[in-house]
């Protein structure tokens, strides 16, 4: 098993996102990153699709590209503080640690929030061990 830290970068390629700083966080079962926008809507086939910006425009990796999902989840979300949302889940493909698999994140405003991406146990168990003195010097990224 590859051992990570507490901040680590991944890259979204099919997103055309690159060296993405994420947090660790052991205690949230599932990933969160960064977005802007999400709204369903009507494709020209009578499907509904899931419509969403990654990151918020202040990121300096924020591209405006608009992203969509044919398959997504609405799920609720409890918060830190127990506070219950709704919330879009989609299944995006992440390079970590130079492995390369699709895992499930939940779409939230993470503007005011120092990393854009929070990696959760669902993604680590089985895959990664974590080290939290192997951290990473970062400055805030947005």
């Amino acid at each position: 098993m590859d051992i990570i830290g507490i901040h680590e970068e991944i890259t979204l390629s099919k997103k055309h996102i690159t060296t993405l700083v994420t947090k660790t966080d052991t205690g949230a079962y599932n990933n969160a990153i960064d977005c802007c926008f999400a709204e369903e809507k009507e494709n020209g086939d009578g499907d509904t699709v899931l419509c969403f910006i990654l990151l918020n425009p202040k990121h300096t990796l924020y591209t405006g590209r608009i992203h969509t999902a044919k398959s997504y989840k609405v799920k609720k979300v409890r918060s830190s503080n127990g506070s219950e949302t709704l919330c879009f889940q989609v299944k995006l493909r992440i390079e970590l640690k130079g492995r390369n698999f699709k895992t499930t994140f939940n779409l939230s405003d993470r503007s005011k929030m120092r990393f854009p991406v929070l990696l959760g146990r669902k993604i680590l168990a089985g895959r990664f061990l974590v080290d939290v003195s192997k951290g990473r010097k970062v400055k805030k990224l947005i």
